[in-house]
């Protein structure tokens, strides 16, 4: 849903879900940029997306307000551990530090947001 109206009814002060707010601002930008956004679930775990770009490849996205917890990190990465094949798996968050984590590549949402390469 468009985040102004989630504002509009319930105001601006439930700044307490933060990390689903960042969820929906990825889903929608997935969705202007891919052909097909669903949600995963691998065993009784969810991967947050997974897309389909115009290309017809398909990419893996985990979404987390910051995984500076490790036990976050290790809750965001559980799903891609369970995944059989081998395209891309990507966690996006907020942190500023970005690389990689066993073939998992973090990216800072803002980054993500104004580069628009790789999801054409």
């Amino acid at each position: 849903m468009d985040l102004g109206l989630r504002y509009a009814l319930l105001g601006k002060e439930l700044a307490t879900d933060v990390g689903h707010l960042l969820e929906n601002v990825i889903f929608l930008e997935l969705q202007r940029r891919t052909e097909q956004v669903w949600i995963g679930k691998v065993d009784n775990l969810e991967v947050d997306f997974v897309s389909r770009g115009k290309d017809g490849y398909i990419k893996y996205i985990q979404v987390a307000y910051t995984i500076k917890e490790p036990k976050t990190l290790e809750r965001e990465l559980a799903p891609f551990a369970k995944i059989s094949d081998f395209n891309e798996r990507i966690l996006i968050t907020m942190d500023y530090e970005t690389g990689s984590h066993n073939g998992v590549k973090q990216i800072n949402a803002i980054d993500w947001l104004l580069n628009n390469r790789g999801f054409e």
